[in-house]
């Protein structure tokens, strides 16, 4: 149940933050704080420079996905809930009950926040009162990955398809089909859709047409994809990264973006940082997430 923040450019370990007493689900960083969330049914804030834990949450259940926007935390639960905190004190603010299957990723701004469950369903809140806008279907199995920038959302899915909707109407705007296993990440990326799939490829999409720009295909000694940019909502200093690792169109600028992609081991928490291209890890220290 540990994590390791690592400084891809040495390898080096610059905190170990081993509190958790089991597997890490989730990670994201959010200015100077790292979030993480837990099969211990627990959310920990940790400052990133110092590695200190500043804020620990009891969610009451597994904790599947966390995200968070200004002073407002969310998890999405094993219980079939979405659970929202006060960032700053952790005590809860709302439970959304209206899934039916476990929420496996959420996804938040300040206009919206958006889960993604075992339903097959991706619902639309309104932030800051969290009323349920919409429910968007068209998945046929469970939801893995959501994520949102401006009036667009975007779902990954064990039916190995990425969805593109209008957050505004709920319309389906484009399927993206090429995956052979489960979305597991997906990032909006101005123009661009990231996806990383069980498949050990990620997938580069044209968010206006939908179609494949780019596959990066991992080798045999690449895990399957779990994580792409750090999740749903990637850091600008890691959308610039990629973007102009992508302009450019060179291995080599790919594989100094930080913190690009997760590979999951085979079992279910060790997990390397590695390039996107397959090649050798950028770093072989492990970590439970």
């Amino acid at each position: 149940g540990g994590l390791f923040l690592i400084d891809l450019a040495t390898a080096s370990v610059l905190h170990a933050l081993q509190v958790h007493t089991i597997a890490v689900q989730s990670v994201i960083f959010d200015g100077d704080e790292i979030i993480s969330g837990s099969q211990d049914k627990t959310i920990r804030v940790w400052d990133k420079m110092s590695g200190r834990e500043t804020l620990r949450i009891d969610a009451g259940a597994w904790v599947y996905s966390v995200a968070a926007h200004e002073n407002l935390l969310v998890a999405g639960l094993k219980d079939n809930t979405v659970r929202v905190f006060d960032r700053a004190s952790g005590g809860p603010r709302h439970v959304l009950t209206e899934a039916t299957g476990e929420v496996n990723a959420v996804a938040i701004d300040a206009q919206r926040m958006v889960s993604g469950s075992d339903d097959k369903k991706v619902r639309v809140y309104a932030v800051p009162s969290f009323q349920l806008v919409r429910v968007l279907e068209g998945h046929t199995d469970w939801v893995r990955s959501v994520a949102l920038e401006g009036d667009r959302i975007v779902s990954g899915s064990d039916d190995n398809t990425v969805r593109l909707w209008d957050a505004r109407s709920g319309d389906a705007l484009h399927v993206l089909q090429g995956h052979s296993q489960t979305v597991r990440s997906v990032s909006l990326l101005g123009s661009e859709i990231v996806s990383g799939s069980w498949d050990k490829s990620v997938r580069i999409w044209d968010a206006e047409t939908g179609a494949s720009t780019r596959v990066l295909l991992g080798t045999e000694a690449v895990r399957p994809i779990e994580d792409v940019l750090g999740g749903p909502a990637p850091t600008a200093a890691a959308k610039e990264a990629l973007q102009a690792a992508l302009a450019n169109g060179d291995p080599a600028e790919l594989g100094r973006c930080k913190l690009m992609v997760v590979g999951q081991g085979a079992a279910g928490k060790t997990s390397t940082v590695r390039s996107l291209l397959g090649m050798a890890p950028v770093a072989e220290h492990l970590s439970t997430v």
